[in-house]
Formats: structure tokens, sequence, C-alpha cells
């Protein structure tokens, strides 16, 4: 499991402890904040963006009263459900979601940063030896019951 944490940079602080709290579990995870090779924008950016989310298997979105105002986060979404990516909001404020990321499970506290990992560690194990021919999809579905019954 890689993470990407989708973010903007007014809630890096909270970019930083959501990676730090997955570091600590042995959770390896993609912050740009870490990565010292972002030197571009434009095309160049897109394609680092998205050669590092393609990497990842799934997406922690931080979500503040700012996140609307953000070009990248909706970027880094909409790639993220094209691929079907597990996908999971982190409420850093009692914040009101824009529809597109209502259906998704909401983690409110750091501690649900484990609960998080564990569900999808679980939910893997699951998949793995009783339903190999089942899509994607239906594990991602099957996630997100199993994580929002967690929270």
């Amino acid at each position: 499991m890689r993470i990407f944490i989708s973010h903007k940079l007014e809630d890096a602080a909270t970019a930083n402890l959501i990676a730090k709290e997955l570091r600590e579990i042995k959770v390896e995870c993609y912050l740009d904040l870490l990565d010292n090779s972002i030197t571009e924008n434009g095309k160049a950016l897109t394609d680092h963006i998205r050669a590092n989310l393609n990497d990842c298997t799934d997406i922690i979105v931080v979500m503040s009263s700012i996140t609307r105002f953000s070009q990248w986060v909706p970027f880094e979404v909409g790639m993220a459900a094209q691929k079907d990516m597990p996908t999971a909001t982190f409420l850093k404020e009692d914040v009101s979601l824009p529809d597109f990321l209502q259906y998704w499970p909401r983690l409110k506290r750091y501690t649900d940063i484990k609960k998080y990992v564990l569900a999808r560690n679980d939910v893997d194990r699951e998949y793995r030896f009783i339903y190999e021919s089942v899509s994607q999809q239906r594990k991602t579905e099957h996630f997100y019951d199993v994580l929002k019954q967690r929270l």
C-alpha cells in the first residue's frame, strides 16, 4: 500500500501529520511537500503528479474550508476516481464537503488513519483468498463499507 496525500498548500501541516502517522505504522506515502524533485509547473507538473499518483494505491484528501479554492485537489481526486483508487477524506475541520466527496469515508482524527490502513489490509486479505475474480470496483466498495463501520 502506498497512499497519495492530496491537499492545498495551506493545509500542509495537516498533510505532514498524516504522513507522519503513516510512516509510524510503516505505510509508504507520497506527499509533494517531501518531494524535492518538483521544479516545474504546467504540463511537467501535471505529468509529475500523474506519475506519482499512478505509483500509489490509495488517496487521502485533506479537506478544509479553503480546499474548494484548489485547482490540484479536484484534479488528483478525478485521476484517482478513474482508477477506482480507494479514497477517503480527512476532515481538518467541520467542513461541508462538495457532492463529489460525500460518498467516501471521512477520517476525522489522526487515529482514524490506522483504522483506514487496518480496514484496507483486512479487505485485501479477504479478497486475496476468497474473491480472486471480483473486480477492483467491488473490492473498493466493500472496503468503504468496512471502513465506514469502523469509523
